[in-house]
């Protein structure tokens, strides 16, 4: 079978538990400002990957709402799936990044050098 990305997940914070579940904490869609450029202190990004095995390498890159620049990428997150009905949780910290603008924001998923999925995180400006 062919690895499978099962969901991605925005929040807070990922908190694994000892029988290989884990909690996500303050999950959300979208962020919203009443100023921009607005420089977001922390949030996760949880990934689970299942119906493979073998060794991966994930990496999730941000680009700006008009898609024509890089704003940050992940260091490469390496895991291992020894059998196809496990999943591996990965979970990225993004920290300190600066949103020049509001918009859509879209997190590309790579694995194994591979784009998979692009989503986006929307920033909405309050008024």
């Amino acid at each position: 079978m062919e690895l499978t990305l099962r969901n991605v997940v925005f929040c807070d914070s990922v908190i694994p538990l000892p029988d290989n579940k884990i909690v996500c904490y303050g999950v959300f869609n979208e962020i919203s400002s009443k100023e921009f450029p607005l420089n977001y202190p922390h949030f996760c990004i949880m990934c689970s990957w299942t119906n493979g095995t073998g060794f991966h390498i994930q990496q999730i890159k941000l680009l700006n709402p008009t898609r024509s620049l890089i704003v940050t990428q992940s260091p490469e997150q390496y895991f291992t799936l020894n059998s196809e009905t496990e999943t591996a949780y990965i979970t990225t910290d993004v920290n300190q990044i600066i949103f020049t603008e509001p918009g859509s924001y879209c997190f590309q998923v790579f694995i194994d050098q591979n784009l998979v999925e692009e989503i986006p995180l929307h920033f909405l400006e309050k008024s």
